[in-house]
């Protein structure tokens, strides 16, 4: 089923690549693919074009028994954007950081050579042409501890997790326990690195139902029971978060 365009894309001249539909999620299973999608400036791209943009969807209507003409407006969320409007949302999100139309520009092109974003088409304004850009999935799960991913960016990984789980589900942690949390987090991650390949590589197709990343986190669960240490970190994690059950 193809895309609904907002009134922005009516008239685009559509990619090949655009009339495949974007997956749920891909697994990346290659640590230097891994890589390109985590280098900073290139993951906050493909961040902003995750979040997508809104747009409007005019439908004009002509009623026979009043002549009148109806026009209606809806909104809808689309994921094709220009390099102008992906760094305009850079500067509009609080917790990201800005980057130029140039590093857009410059990085882009790794972008979609490894597979991660397409160019969806070009609309023509007169003498003006725009390309908009798309990803190709809407998850992507690093199935692996890419090259280049630190120690820091992985803390720091863990930290947005712990604040953001906190703060989703209204949990009372006190602050002197979220540092000890982040760092339980923080390890059970990298045991889960040291089996995600391998349950990332299970998957041999191209991943269409949603519920397939609900299936591939409860398989890293089961797979993770079998570690004395998984199960020792998750125990501490769940005292922390849950003191008083």
């Amino acid at each position: 089923m193809p895309e609904e365009l907002g009134d922005t894309l009516v008239g685009i001249e559509l990619t090949q690549e655009a009339k495949k539909p974007m997956k749920e999620v891909e697994f990346v299973t290659d640590e230097q693919k891994a890589g390109i999608l985590l280098e900073p400036v290139r993951r906050l791209i493909a961040g902003v074009l995750k979040k997508g943009i809104d747009d409007e969807v005019t439908t004009e209507e002509f009623n026979k028994g009043t002549n009148e003409r109806i026009i209606r407006k809806r909104t809808l969320k689309r994921y094709a954007m220009s390099v102008v409007e992906i760094v305009k949302a850079s500067e509009g999100d609080k917790k990201g950081e800005i980057f130029t139309k140039n590093q857009v520009y410059h990085h882009l092109p790794t972008l979609i050579e490894a597979g991660f974003v397409i160019k969806y088409g070009t609309v023509t304004t007169g003498k003006r042409t725009t390309d908009y850009y798309r990803r190709t999935a809407k998850g992507f799960v690093i199935a692996t501890k890419p090259l280049g991913m630190s120690e820091k960016e992985m803390r720091n990984e863990a930290t947005e997790k712990v604040e953001r789980i906190i703060t989703v589900f209204h949990l009372n942690v006190p602050n002197e326990k979220k540092e000890e949390l982040m760092n339980l987090v923080m390890k059970c991650a990298m045991l889960d690195m040291s089996w995600e390949v391998k349950i990332g590589k299970l998957v041999t197709e191209d991943i269409a139902d949603p519920e397939i990343l609900l299936m591939y986190d409860w398989l890293l669960n089961i797979y993770g029971m079998g570690s004395a240490e998984y199960v020792e970190l998750t125990q501490k994690i769940r005292n922390i978060l849950f003191p008083n059950d």
